[in-house]
């Protein structure tokens, strides 16, 4: 990853191409060589002055904020181990069991140059920076913020090269470790630490699912869930003696099974969509994002369905539930309500209610398979998706539409 750009919690926090021309006009930095196209993939017209531009650090309540410059990244760590490990444990005998491997945390250091005009500014510069990175302002989340950084110098628009990483929290820092004066201002260097408890870094989703789809307009079929399901019969095991029964295993605890479970033939709105093999990366796992808006009316017996499609058929042809990868089930989504089930971060959040001043979000519960339990999946090669979009009919609202995404994703960038 570049060092020279870096947004957190939706703050731009590191631009050296922005503090770069700031000092520049003033001559307190001569010597710096960012990436040129940051302005134009960001959006920015070209630089001037923190005032002008407003800057992100700028407050027109604080006058010393204008004669803070910037931050101008040095060096980063972090990106570039995976943090992948196993503990094997010894056996008796030679050898030893590996194991499950697991990825811990990610923590990501920084290296960087505060650039300010005089000793106010500067601790401005310091005030602002530690406010900055503990997030999203006049707020406080354990679950952390999305950092966004570039694998290198972006070029066109940008999302080609966009990184993103989720749950990443301050973990140390900010700390001055240098202060140098010159007769243009001062320049500080300083290091802080973020840590990631998502450990993966994230790429766009993939541009062939973005579209949206009205659910409304899906062809109606009529089936019964419970119906389906109850052909998969899984293989009896081959080593079972008839005439010698294995002993009865210990009973298990139940698994919780959705109490509203449908069960009996009903109207659907079914809506299909695909991604071919050929537009997934060959070496990068994915995980889907789920979005959907109900509109006018409650939604019930949500129904998303994952197939692997290697072969790149028609996914209007692929529709046996014993070979789904997983289903996302949500009984019940009240009127103009917002859905998001999002595989990156392994959370779901349904905001109702919004734009009122009466808004409120809350974490559905998300079942499998016949109402049981639920597991994320996740796509670990380029087997083709075919994703199907399940809704009842009677409750499927004319304006409901959702959409699902693919994300790429790594373990080092």
């Amino acid at each position: 990853m570049i060092v020279d750009y870096a947004d957190f919690g939706c703050t731009e926090i590191i631009n050296s191409a922005r503090a770069a021309v700031y000092a520049q006009e003033v001559c307190l930095l001569t010597s710096c060589d960012p990436c040129p196209d940051f302005a134009s993939v960001l959006n920015d017209a070209p630089y001037s002055d923190p005032v002008t531009d407003a800057a992100p650090w700028y407050d027109s309540a604080v006058p010393e904020s204008a004669d803070f410059l910037g931050v101008v990244g040095m060096s980063v760590s972090g990106f570039s181990q995976s943090t992948l490990s196993r503990d094997p444990i010894q056996l008796v005998g030679d050898g030893a069991a590996l194991g499950i491997a697991r990825r811990s945390h990610r923590e990501i250091t920084y290296t960087v140059l505060l650039l300010a005009l005089d000793e106010c500014a500067l601790a401005y510069a310091l005030e602002w920076l530690a406010s900055a990175l503990r997030g999203a302002p006049c707020e406080g989340s354990c679950g952390g913020e999305e950092l966004g950084v570039y694998a290198c110098c972006p070029t066109g628009d940008g999302t080609g090269q966009l990184r993103h990483l989720y749950g990443v929290g301050l973990m140390s820092g900010p700390e001055i470790t240098t202060t140098r004066y010159y007769p243009e201002g001062i320049i500080a260097e300083a290091t802080f630490t973020l840590a990631a408890g998502v450990p993966y870094i994230f790429r766009e989703p993939l541009q062939t699912l973005t579209d949206w789809v009205d659910l409304a307009d899906g062809a109606l079929i009529t089936f019964d869930p419970d119906e389906v399901y109850g052909d998969c019969a899984e293989a009896d095991p081959c080593l079972e003696d008839p005439l010698c029964p294995l002993p009865p295993l210990p009973i298990r605890a139940p698994v919780p099974v959705d109490a509203c479970y449908p069960t009996g033939v009903a109207e659907f709105r079914r809506s299909v969509v695909a991604l071919s093999p050929q537009d997934q990366p060959e070496w990068l796992e994915a995980v889907p994002v789920l979005e959907l808006e109900t509109g006018s009316t409650a939604l019930r017996r949500l129904v998303v369905r994952f197939w692997a499609n290697p072969l790149g058929g028609d996914c209007q042809d692929v529709a046996d539930p014993c070979s789904a990868c997983t289903d996302i089930q949500i009984p019940y989504l009240p009127a103009g309500a917002k859905l998001v089930v999002d595989g990156r971060t392994q959370t779901a959040e349904v905001e109702c209610g919004s734009g009122s001043l009466d808004a409120s979000t809350s974490a559905p519960i998300l079942y499998g398979p016949l109402g049981q339990s639920f597991e994320w999946p996740v796509f670990s090669c380029p087997t083709g998706v075919c994703i199907e979009i399940l809704s009842t009919s009677a409750t499927t609202a004319a304006e409901a539409r959702a959409r699902v995404l693919l994300v790429p994703r790594s373990d080092v960038g």
